[in-house]
């Protein structure tokens, strides 16, 4: 090798050193504001270090998470799918593209992230907490949309409205905040208009005369939308019996007329918890056998 080329050589690695120390020092820069919640400081620093190195997995991390806490979702993705395309193995970086994915409403997409996670770390607790949340939100969103697909087509039937409930019910069970929470109040007026009478066959002894009565009494309150005196002498039932489906649906019907969706949600859980094939059709009224 020349002495011309050695030069130039050095001369090379001389520079490529430089660049590396200044990358080093702007990152260590970077992170210390990003570790004082100096957010557009660390930004600005790892803007420029990822402009010089594309390939810097950790500086496109780091940014990522510098975009999500100062709420640039969109911006926060694409730098994240820059770490992962720069460094595929690392769990950490599929865990946050997942969280700026949920962050955008992209739920299929985080689940699938916080898979790949869990793939490279089965250790990964924050992976596992976030995956089984994202797909606890996918499922409230396959009932809500269930439901809302039944509540809306062109003439639904009784049994239309009568799933339709069941799964805004549901949607609204998994995840507390679900959009179905505006439409369980219209389905279920729906459902009360078409509601008939089912009559319950039931030999009355004295044990249960104080219960029948109560029940009796909600229902004929029910007939007459005296929701308050309804739910009243419903609940009066529950202190005598708690395992009636059929007592907890009329209650839900009541807390939903008095403007109490978490309350009628609960009530009608119990009821789908009590007897699975519960009809949110038929209003049952207590037959007494002779």
């Amino acid at each position: 090798m020349t002495g011309a080329r050695q030069a130039a050589d050095y001369h090379e690695w001389t520079e490529t050193a430089v660049t590396n120390l200044e990358s080093a020092d702007r990152l260590a820069r970077a992170l210390e504001a990003l570790g004082q919640a100096d957010f557009p400081a660390a930004i600005s620093l790892l803007e420029e270090l990822v402009v010089e190195d594309s390939t810097n997995a950790h500086a496109w991390s780091q940014l990522g998470v510098c975009y999500l806490e100062t709420q640039r979702p969109s911006d926060a993705v694409e730098a994240l799918s820059r770490a992962v395309q720069a460094a595929p193995m690392d769990p950490q970086a599929h865990y946050l593209l997942g969280n700026a994915c949920g962050s955008l409403g992209q739920l299929d997409r985080a689940a699938a992230c916080y898979r790949r996670a869990l793939d490279l770390d089965p250790h990964h607790a924050k992976a596992e907490e976030f995956l089984m949340k994202v797909e606890s939100l996918i499922e409230s969103r396959e009932h809500y949309r269930t439901g809302l697909s039944l509540l809306y087509s062109q003439d639904p039937s009784p049994q239309d409205l009568n799933r339709s409930l069941r799964e805004l019910i549901l949607s609204v069970a998994i995840f507390e905040n679900s959009p179905a929470r505006d439409n369980v109040q219209d389905c279920a007026r729906r459902l009360r208009d078409l509601q008939q009478e089912g009559p319950l066959p039931l030999e009355i002894t004295p044990e249960l005369q104080p219960w029948a009565a109560a029940c009796e009494r909600g229902f004929q309150r029910v007939r007459f939308k005296n929701w308050a005196g309804a739910q009243a002498a419903y609940a009066e039932a529950l202190t005598y019996r708690v395992g009636d489906a059929f007592v907890h649906q009329a209650l839900g019907f009541c807390f939903i007329e008095l403007g109490e969706i978490d309350n009628a949600v609960r009530a009608w859980l119990r009821a789908l918890e009590l007897d699975s094939h519960c009809d949110f059709t038929h209003l049952a009224r207590v037959q007494r056998v002779i």
